[in-house]
C-alpha cells in the first residue's frame, strides 16, 4: 500500500510539473505574440506621427490649432515609451521555479497587453485627427 502511494504521489509531481512547464511556455509563446503584434501596430502608429508633425510644420499652426496635434503626439510618444520600458525589462524566465514563471509571466502579458491597447488607441486617435 506505502509503494503504491509512494507511485502515486510521484506520477502527480511529475505530471503536475509538466502541465505547469507547458503553462510557462505558452504563456510566454502568447506573450512574445502580443509584444510582435504591437510592435507591427506601433510602425504604422510611428508613420501616422510622422505624418502630424509635417502637417504641424507645413501649415504653420498657431498654439491652439496645434493643441489637439500635440495631444495625439503626446499619446503617441507615451505608448512608444511603454514599449521600449517594457522591452527592456522583459526577460524570458529562467532559472526559477515554475510557479514563479508563471506570476512574472502573466503579469508581463498584462503589461504587454495594456501598452498594445495604448499603441492603437493612439493609432486610431491619429487616423482621426488627419481625417479632419
Amino acid at each position: 500500500m506505502k509503494h503504491l502511494l509512494l507511485c502515486l504521489s510521484t506520477l502527480l509531481l511529475i505530471f503536475g510539473c509538466s502541465d505547469d512547464k507547458k503553462q510557462v511556455e505558452t504563456l510566454q509563446k502568447e506573450t512574445e505574440a502580443i509584444h510582435d503584434e504591437a510592435m507591427k501596430d506601433m510602425a504604422e502608429m510611428n508613420r501616422l506621427a510622422r505624418e502630424i508633425k509635417q502637417n504641424i510644420v507645413a501649415d504653420s499652426l498657431n498654439a491652439d490649432q496645434a493643441a489637439p496635434l500635440n495631444a495625439v503626439l503626446g499619446n503617441i510618444g507615451n505608448a512608444e515609451n511603454d514599449m521600449m520600458a517594457w522591452m527592456a525589462g522583459y526577460k524570458a524566465p529562467t532559472d526559477i521555479s515554475s510557479a514563479e514563471a508563471i506570476r512574472y509571466l502573466q503579469a508581463q502579458k498584462n503589461l504587454i497587453e495594456k501598452n498594445h491597447a495604448e499603441i492603437k488607441d493612439a493609432t486610431m486617435a491619429a487616423k482621426k485627427l488627419l481625417q479632419q
